[in-house]
């Protein structure tokens, strides 16, 4: 099993965490410009000594161009070679610098920075997915708690599922909604979430026990450490 997770660029991960994931995802929140994610990025992979920091971008969170070009440069400086490009949580509308995340991963491809992409199992085709992936070098799904929807997905290595940390339903409601995130709306449909809510929150392992995939990105909403001892241990 491999395994990777996420923080903000002001969380600190523990060094069984670190030690244990593969890679570390810096999120780009509106809250945060780019150049907060790139040095967060930087500080982790000095922490764990090699590159393991994957930053964000989420194309309508840029203000400017400027932080954009800042953001390239820093992290060619700092060996930075790969990137998770998003939409982002701003909505769309007219004044925005970048409209989509294909925008900005072609300036980034360009920077000769690898370009990775979130997909959502509930409403795209896996023709669709496979398109992206014509474009996006690998992809992580977006929190989803259908199973079915999840397996529907091309067995393809290059996709990564994202599974919640062992936290209640309503850490998980909390945290997206802070991010403005629309997932929640997915990932309670039908309350399929709570078919795998125990007395000490998610079990994340009972929930990929009906999964066909090996490689997961879990979605850092609290008990990281035991969600990935739990996962190891599985």
């Amino acid at each position: 099993m491999n395994l990777s997770t996420e923080k903000t660029p002001l969380q600190k991960l523990s060094k069984f965490s670190l030690d244990n994931v593969s890679a570390v995802n810096v999120t780009h929140l509106p809250i945060h410009n780019l150049k907060a994610v790139a040095r967060a990025c930087d500080e982790l992979n000095q922490q764990a000594g090699y590159n393991k920091a994957v930053p964000h971008v989420a194309a309508r969170n840029i203000k400017n161009e400027q932080e954009l070009e800042d953001f390239i440069k820093f992290c060619i400086s700092k060996r930075i070679d790969k990137a998770l490009v998003i939409g982002g949580s701003t909505p769309r509308k007219e004044t925005n610098v970048f409209k989509n995340d294909v925008a900005v991963a072609t300036i980034l491809k360009g920077a000769n920075i690898t370009v990775d992409c979130g997909i959502y199992p509930q409403n795209e085709t896996a023709l669709e997915i496979k398109t992206k992936l014509g474009i996006f070098e690998n992809a992580i799904t977006q929190l989803c708690m259908n199973p079915d929807a999840i397996n529907n997905l091309p067995l393809l290595d290059t996709i990564r599922i994202g599974v919640p940390s062992m936290c209640s339903v309503k850490g998980i409601y909390k945290c997206l909604k802070l991010c403005g995130n629309d997932s929640y709306k997915y990932i309670f449909k039908n309350w399929m979430a709570l078919n795998y809510l125990g007395s000490d929150g998610i079990r994340v392992d009972k929930f990929i026990q009906k999964l066909k995939f090996s490689n997961y990105h879990i979605y850092n909403f609290g008990k990281l450490d035991k969600t990935i001892s739990k996962l190891l241990n599985h």
